[in-house]
């Protein structure tokens, strides 16, 4: 479906059919690209395999703004482990300010925001392969845009478009009951929201540690 194709089916469905409409094309664009961010977040739609070239002694790589989530890696064909920097503190104390030079052993998240830092550093130039769990890369704008998740999906988007414009409190859609509806066929298709605090103990290698408060 196209965004135009979802504002459409928003309207339908919502009965927000005639002018002055109750949202508007503007406003029902930024409710579809945060459904299609929502779903990323939530199911883990989008994946990418990248690609990095590695420098003899390079300390660290960057990853895109888009990334969530390294899900693999391999340097140069051989798997490398992907580690929070507190259990490397546990078990390589002092690891970050050591100088060893040899196969790449680790990626280390929770260094610094969007890197991973490698442990050893390469001994000589190389290549990092990895699965990337992403963000979609660029919002929709024009009506022939179409989300990145896969097609059959995309109707589920407007669960979330509905939820947004029901919750408005300033407006004759505003209705508790259809909110909490439509909330609740977005998660059956996408899954339960987490909490950003949640997402980045995730991320930053922490899934065997205890979870976090909140």
């Amino acid at each position: 479906m196209t965004l135009g194709e979802l504002i459409a089916l928003y309207r339908a469905q919502a009965g927000d059919t005639a002018e002055p409409y109750f949202c508007d094309d503007e406003l029902l664009t930024i409710y579809a690209n945060e459904a299609q961010m929502e779903a990323c977040r939530r199911g883990q739609l989008l994946l990418d395999a990248s690609r990095v070239q590695l420098q003899a002694g390079q300390e660290m790589v960057k990853l895109t703004s888009t990334a969530l989530r390294v899900t693999r890696a391999f340097v140069d064909g051989h798997a490398v482990s992907l580690i929070g920097a507190e259990q490397m503190d546990g078990l390589y104390p002092g690891w970050q300010f050591d100088d060893p030079q040899r196969q790449v052993q680790h990626l280390v998240f929770g260094v610094a925001t969007g890197a991973l830092y490698l442990w050893p550093r390469p001994s000589q130039a190389g290549e990092l392969h990895m699965t990337v769990q992403r963000l979609p890369k660029m919002p929709m704008a024009d009506a022939q845009d179409e989300p990145e998740i896969r097609q059959e999906a995309h109707s589920a988007l407007v669960h979330w478009m509905l939820w947004r414009a029901y919750s408005r409190m300033d407006t004759d859609l505003y209705n508790d009951a259809k909110a909490a509806i439509a909330l609740q066929q977005f998660e059956a298709e996408f899954g339960s929201k987490a909490s950003v605090r949640n997402e980045e103990w995730v991320r930053s290698g922490a899934a065997l540690m205890p979870g976090p408060i909140a």
